[in-house]
């Protein structure tokens, strides 16, 4: 029966995933100073190791988890969405990656973090402490909550930050035209929330306004409803569309 790893310089962490995560997990871990083997792809033996830590996409956590188990102490995932049904723990970092970032990449941000026992928990814990991150607990009955929401705040802004791009191109206003307006937006969300920091035609009741952005943006008619729809709700809570109108 192994024991629990405590983590310490001599720890070893087999990294297995080559890609854009795996790739930069591995250089923290190095320089956080802990035995880092890898990345490995995933079809690749492992080692010997403490533990094996998964960058692989969720529906190959099982075969790999499988695989490495008699090689390792612990086994951890970095997936936001998957139970922990195949794995000890799992370490999700809060944060959008290119694979070309710099170690430092993990310094202040959030990371999800669990466990299936206290010992799990809290390898997982100083995981993420050790990257220089924050680490918070989100269970197997909260998941597809906590990355739905890491959803919205990154792929789903990307999705309207391009419908916008796409609607000021042809009129000549570029990305770096609109960078300093999403920057400032999202400084003002930090600091209030959204309801304080909503400005605009909507927050103000000025539907012929929106009318006519709506014709503008022919192209994007059903995100524009849906997002126009939201806006609504939150510039204007408790009201129904009816009495907007009045």
């Amino acid at each position: 029966m192994h024991s629990t790893p405590s983590l310490a310089p001599e720890t070893t962490i087999a990294i297995v995933g080559a890609g854009r995560l795996g790739g930069v997990l591995a250089r923290a871990l190095r320089t956080a100073g802990f035995v880092v083997i890898g990345p490995l792809r995933r079809d690749d033996r492992v080692p010997d190791a403490d533990i094996a830590l998964l960058c692989v996409p969720d529906a190959a956590i099982p075969a790999v988890a499988f695989a490495v188990r008699p090689h390792v102490q612990l086994v951890g995932h970095v997936s936001g969405a998957t139970p922990l049904a195949d794995v000890d723990f799992s370490i999700h970092p809060l944060q959008t990656f290119t694979g070309r970032e710099a170690p430092v990449v993990f310094r202040g941000i959030g990371v999800a973090v669990d466990g299936r026992t206290p010992e799990a928990l809290a390898v997982a814990e100083e995981l993420a402490t050790a990257l220089g991150a924050h680490p918070f607990r989100v269970d197997d009955d909260h998941r597809a909550e906590y990355h739905a929401a890491a959803s919205f705040a990154s792929n789903f802004v990307l999705t309207v930050l391009d419908a916008a791009e796409r609607l000021a191109a042809p009129v000549g206003v570029h990305r770096a035209h609109l960078a300093p307006l999403v920057r400032q937006t999202v400084e003002n969300w930090t600091a209030s929330g959204a309801a304080a920091a909503l400005t605009g035609p909507i927050v103000r009741g000025d539907e012929d306004t929106v009318a006519r952005q709506r014709a503008a943006s022919a192209e994007f008619t059903d995100l524009f409803d849906a997002l126009a729809a939201a806006t609504r709700d939150i510039a204007h809570p408790g009201t129904s569309s009816e009495e907007r109108r009045a």
